[in-house]
């Protein structure tokens, strides 16, 4: 088996049963110019782009890429989880691929020649993946939650693990992104909420090498560029271990885009610094891309968001959200600053009155107020995407007295909405959906008690801190 970094989440594995492209970002930039490579990843070969099989870990932009997808051979067979709601098989189909192979969750797919795979899923929308070629075992939890009870079936189907990749930074607006008043309304999420959540993930893994992995971008826009001093480096996450202890049994070990594990040959790393001198090599990515920024730019300006775009999307949320779980989550109403409506610039959701609407002043008791570029809005009105505004990390959240956990929980309904998991009325319907949730019978043992005993929002705001 070998083992190749492609960059932020990608990984390319050479099996005995074909190669294995995992999440495939191969070029380019996403959510709308704001996430770039960085380090900075290979131009993709003919090799890389004719892989035998594509693993798919959940939808986002930064793992399913259309423009990487759209350049793939379409002979490759491609997997993706078997998710509670059918999301991605169609998404897949579009692009001209073969209908994708579904996964279900924790089953062991065979690929021939000694060659399995697995998928866990956990939460709404991700997963982490396993590859297995004989003895040597690979685990890619990537952004995933993955935690406590779920992840002992991985160990225990697979056995021991030679390699495990997991993110460590911001995906996020949240708490870089926002302001308040007090303090502790940004303190629900810190650098030390990614270490502490590697170190539980990879010693509950124990895998000899722990690799900090998913998390190998840099935010170029000049709306996004401040995140960059926020993010936590691999380099980071070593000390981190070391602080605490270690993790048993597993050397913690930093990958670049472009080093290689090898079962027989063990690792070939390159030596580049890429994070002493951090700012540096950012203002050369900067200017490598600046053309493309500022053809981004150049297509936003004018556009605008029309208010029976808005009006529209957000009005079926209101109606398809059950009132009572809605009220639990997001009590407060969220508003949307759009300037270019002058006399009324304050456009509102609220899941107590079940209503949208806007207004000349920002609302009463309304969590805060959030601002994307009008171009950016509209856009993922009309792709009925509006919960990737909040990993783009274009916005900027104003939070007033109290708002913040009424904040991420609108972030979340929206997400569960979009994805379709709600309605309820129309989701339960679907036996796959009662068929997903049985399969993953132990992360439900593991959250009810925490979502029970407090604010399910608290509990929401460390998936964010995990997450894209």
């Amino acid at each position: 088996m070998r083992v190749t970094v492609i960059g932020h989440s990608c990984l390319q594995v050479a099996t005995r049963a074909g190669t294995i492209l995992v999440d495939p970002w191969l070029f380019g930039s996403c959510y709308w110019r704001s996430w770039w490579h960085f380090p900075p990843s290979q131009e993709p070969t003919d090799e890389m782009l004719a892989p035998d099989w594509i693993y798919l870990t959940h939808h986002h932009f930064d793992h399913f890429h259309y423009p990487s997808m759209r350049r793939m051979d379409r002979s490759a067979k491609v997997l993706i989880p078997r998710f509670g709601v059918d999301v991605m098989a169609d998404e897949v189909v579009s692009l001209g691929f073969d209908r994708p192979e579904e996964l279900r969750h924790g089953r062991v797919f065979d690929l021939g020649d000694g060659v399995r795979v697995a998928s866990y899923q956990y939460g709404f929308d991700d997963t982490a993946f396993v590859v297995a070629e004989d003895d040597n075992v690979i685990v890619d939890v990537n952004d995933c939650k993955i935690r406590g009870r779920a992840i002992a079936p991985i160990v225990k189907e697979f056995g021991p693990i030679a390699l495990a990749f997991k993110s460590h930074s911001f995906a996020q607006s949240y708490p870089v992104l926002y302001e308040s008043e007090d303090p502790g309304q940004l303190s629900l999420v810190s650098t030390q909420t990614y270490l502490d959540d590697f170190h539980d993930v990879m010693s509950a893994l124990r895998p000899r090498h722990a690799i900090p992995f998913g998390s190998m971008v840099g935010f170029l826009h000049p709306d996004s560029a401040p995140l960059n001093e926020h993010l936590v480096t691999p380099e980071m996450v070593v000390d981190g271990m070391a602080a605490k202890g270690g993790i048993e049994g597993a050397d913690v070990v930093t990958m670049a885009p472009g080093d290689v594990w090898d079962s027989e040959a063990g690792f070939d790393r390159s030596d580049v610094d890429w994070y002493t001198d951090r700012e540096r090599h950012l203002t050369e990515l900067t200017g490598r891309n600046q053309p493309k920024i500022d053809a981004q730019a150049e297509s936003e300006v004018g556009v605008v968001v029309e208010w029976r775009d808005f009006e529209a999307h957000l009005s079926r949320l209101v109606r398809d959200v059950p009132r009572v779980f809605a009220r639990r989550l997001a009590p407060k109403p969220f508003v949307f600053h759009v300037p270019s409506d002058e006399e009324a610039p304050y456009w509102w959701v609220s899941f107590r009155s079940r209503s949208v609407g806007r207004s000349a002043t920002v609302p009463e008791g309304a969590s805060g107020v959030t601002t994307v570029p009008e171009a950016v809005l509209a856009e993922a009105i009309q792709n009925r995407i509006v919960h990737f505004l909040h990993g783009a990390m274009r916005i900027r959240t104003s939070l007033a007295p109290g708002g913040v956990q009424s904040d991420l929980g609108w972030w979340g309904v929206v997400m569960m909405w979009e994805l379709g998991y709600l309605p309820l009325r129309r989701s339960a319907r679907h036996p796959r959906l009662w068929r997903s949730l049985g399969r993953r019978w132990r992360e439900f043992v593991d959250q009810a008690p925490s979502v029970i005993a407090r604010n399910p929002v608290d509990h929401l705001a460390e998936r964010f801190g995990a997450d894209v």
